[in-house]
């Protein structure tokens, strides 16, 4: 199996249910009553790795298949025989000669049930994402469009807009590594379907886009002739921070919104962070009758699932069902709690393959609901209820307790948030300054208009 790479990023929901989903805290790594959701990397350890001996190993094993066995959502194991796994790789653990191969080892187990929230973390890694984490940054974002590596966003005042760095632009090397080596470098966890992969290697990529503030990186890239040229750009300061999940490093957030061409309100923001509910609610109960809401969710990491349902509640009317969530033991259900001033127009949520966990089911939900229209590309489907354990050896374990089922019974997980308004992004629509998926919710917006 390949190594732990700096890159390995899956995103967490970590959930609780039953019955009726209550307003708790969250906590890391303690178990909660209500759906959350975070953003977790893996790195690999800054020593090399130590050995314990065969019968420590050998108790590590055991609780991670009994954890499963006992704790997993699906009594069925999606069909996998789980306990001929245990007769298989409990032989494997006497050959292992560190705690890196015995990890690889029991993630080689686990993702035989082919899901997502379902691997060890290695002990002494930093359990943070750097892309939500890291202060220093350069301004841009990048996409795989038709296999080649595509500069699709830069900031305004940023490094890398000050450099003439602009969407379109082809990024080849990362002080001196070549993106397609990073992207390949990504930790293939499951569902290892076409967006399953491509989100992992995008996330990938992005981790080198930030660092400590200050720095210098260097950046292979090709402008839109396709001419080759390279650039050295300095990590500035980002802001601002906030706590996403007690007992958790706090995440850099970002929150843009405008009133476009129409009166139709545009909110973009990452992650479902709960410092940006008030701005983001105040904003919706403002709006008034304006004639159309676009929430962009394009490349949000996940975070708090509450902050998800509190928007959802300031966009309907009634109470309604948002998501079942099944466990082994039965099903607990989350409903809204409508808000008195909420928001009655046509909305359209934007998605794309990096939009992850708590984004997806906001979306799906919203969708299944009947209260939002899709726009943009297929998610990644990676969203189930997930718990942390620590393991005695001191790894942390991520496993599947619960499985969020949308009102109309769509199953996010493998299968990704598919859109109502497919758009594929294209390098000549960045090239030329446009963004279809933005084009299309508005031209839906103004065609539903009375």
């Amino acid at each position: 199996m390949k190594r732990f790479a700096a890159a390995l990023v899956a995103a967490l929901v970590v959930s609780g249910c039953a019955g009726e989903a209550g307003q708790g805290t969250a906590s890391a790594p303690t178990q909660t009553s209500e759906p959350r959701a975070t953003t977790i990397v893996i790195e690999e350890p800054a020593a090399a790795a130590t050995a314990l001996d065969t019968e420590e190993y050998r108790e590590n094993f055991e609780f991670v298949w009994a954890t499963v066995n006992q704790e997993f959502y699906d009594p069925t194991f999606g069909g996998v025989d789980w306990g001929s796994a245990h007769e298989r790789y409990l032989p494997k653990v006497g050959a292992v000669d560190s705690d890196e191969a015995f990890v690889n080892l029991l993630n080689e187990m686990l993702f035989e049930l082919g899901v997502s929230h379902l691997f060890v973390v290695p002990p002494d890694v930093d359990f943070i994402d750097p892309t939500l984490t890291t202060e220093g940054e350069l301004g841009i974002q990048v996409r795989r469009l038709d296999g080649e590596w595509v500069i699709s966003a830069v900031h305004p005042d940023t490094p890398a807009a000050h450099a003439g760095l602009q969407p379109g632009y082809l990024l080849d090397s990362i002080d001196g590594q070549a993106v397609t080596d990073i992207a390949a470098s990504a930790y293939p966890l499951p569902p290892l379907h076409e967006q399953g992969v491509r989100s992992g290697q995008i996330l990938a990529v992005e981790e080198f886009l930030y660092g400590e503030p200050g720095a210098d990186i260097t950046l292979g890239y090709r402008d839109a002739a396709d001419e080759t040229r390279q650039t050295t750009l300095t990590f500035q300061h980002r802001g601002p921070s906030a706590e996403l999940i007690p007992g958790f490093p706090p995440v850099f957030t970002t929150l843009k919104m405008m009133r476009l061409d129409g009166g139709v309100e545009y909110i973009g923001f990452d992650p479902f962070a709960p410092s940006l509910v008030t701005p983001i609610l105040q904003t919706i109960e403002a709006i008034g009758d304006a004639p159309g809401l676009i929430l962009d969710v394009r490349g949000n990491h996940g975070g708090d699932s509450t902050v998800g349902k509190q928007i959802i509640d300031s966009l309907v009317s009634e109470r309604a069902l948002i998501w079942t969530w099944r466990t082994k033991d039965g099903t607990g259900n989350t409903y809204t709690n409508p808000s008195a001033t909420s928001y009655e127009g046509p909305v359209v949520v934007l998605v794309d393959v990096v939009s992850g966990s708590a984004a997806e089911a906001f979306a799906a939900g919203l969708q299944a609901m009947g209260r939002a229209v899709i726009a943009g590309e297929r998610t990644s489907g990676r969203l189930l209820g997930g718990e942390i354990a620590q393991l005695p050896i001191g790894a942390v374990m991520i496993y599947p307790a619960s499985q969020p089922i949308m009102a109309d019974g769509f199953i996010v997980e493998g299968s990704g948030v598919i859109p109502d308004l497919p758009v594929a992004v294209q390098r000549s629509d960045l090239l030329a300054g446009t963004d279809p998926i933005l084009r299309a919710a508005i031209d839906y917006l103004q065609s539903s208009s009375p």
